[in-house]
């Protein structure tokens, strides 16, 4: 399994494994793919960690973020189709956790494109409720970054930007009309997220037919800061093998 040389989306944190699967880990609103390079050892006997690094982050700061939501699945999907992993698992954390479960559909409508053999979603309302709900332009998006990052100023100036253009990109957010996925799905939400709970993502299990699974990490936040991110790790590694 090797990665095209010239990809910028997709970025391998582990060695192959040599079991097949890719764990591709899609990050919340204005994050990249350099969270995940730390779930790499958790992950080490179950999968190949990649991360995904989309435009305007990281080592894409340069490009343009993107403003439409398909846009950003078919890239994934012409990048997956590249990969050559045979099998995947897709995660997705908050936003991207509905890029996640859009991007399960339509590799499942390519045909040619890898089997994914779990999709696992993170601190995210259903996609039914999340397309009905208003999503606010004028929250505070402060609080989607990390404690430590809040602390540096001209960080945060180079990360809301990032984070308001990902916002806009689900404030029309359409669920897919597909039929539901057929593949095993995990949920997982922080006991201490202050957002959601086990009630309010009890939805995802109408978005599948396959086995759905709901885990509550004690001790974590919407965005699983601190300690409980490896406490995440642990909990996908869990799944996967």
């Amino acid at each position: 399994m090797n990665i095209p040389k010239q990809s910028s989306t997709l970025i391998p944190w582990s060695a192959e494994t040599g079991n097949g699967i890719a764990c591709i880990c899609i990050p919340w609103a204005g994050a990249g793919a350099a969270p995940f390079r730390a779930w790499a050892p958790a992950l080490a006997d179950a999968a190949d960690v990649y991360g995904v690094r989309l435009a305007g982050r990281e080592s894409r700061q340069t490009e343009p973020p993107a403003t439409a939501l398909g846009a950003v699945v078919d890239e994934l999907v012409r990048e997956l189709t590249e990969l050559g992993a045979p099998r995947v698992a897709l995660f997705g954390h908050c936003s991207g956790a509905l890029l996640a479960f859009e991007l399960a559909h339509a590799l499942r409508r390519s045909g040619s494109a890898p089997e994914v053999v779990h999709l696992l979603v993170a601190s995210q309302l259903p996609p039914r409720v999340f397309q009905n709900a208003r999503v606010d332009q004028d929250q505070d998006l402060a609080r989607y970054v990390p404690e430590e990052f809040r602390r540096e100023p001209e960080l945060l100036e180079v990360l809301l930007p990032i984070l308001t253009a990902d916002m806009k990109l689900v404030s029309d957010y359409a669920r897919s009309a597909d039929a539901p996925l057929d593949v095993p799905l995990t949920v997982v939400y922080g006991a201490c997220d202050d957002e959601l709970g086990g009630a309010e993502v009890d939805g995802w299990r109408h978005e599948t037919t396959g086995p759905t699974a709901f885990r509550e990490v004690v001790g974590a936040d919407h965005l699983f800061s601190g300690t409980a991110w490896l406490e995440l790790a642990k909990t996908v590694r869990a799944v996967l093998t």
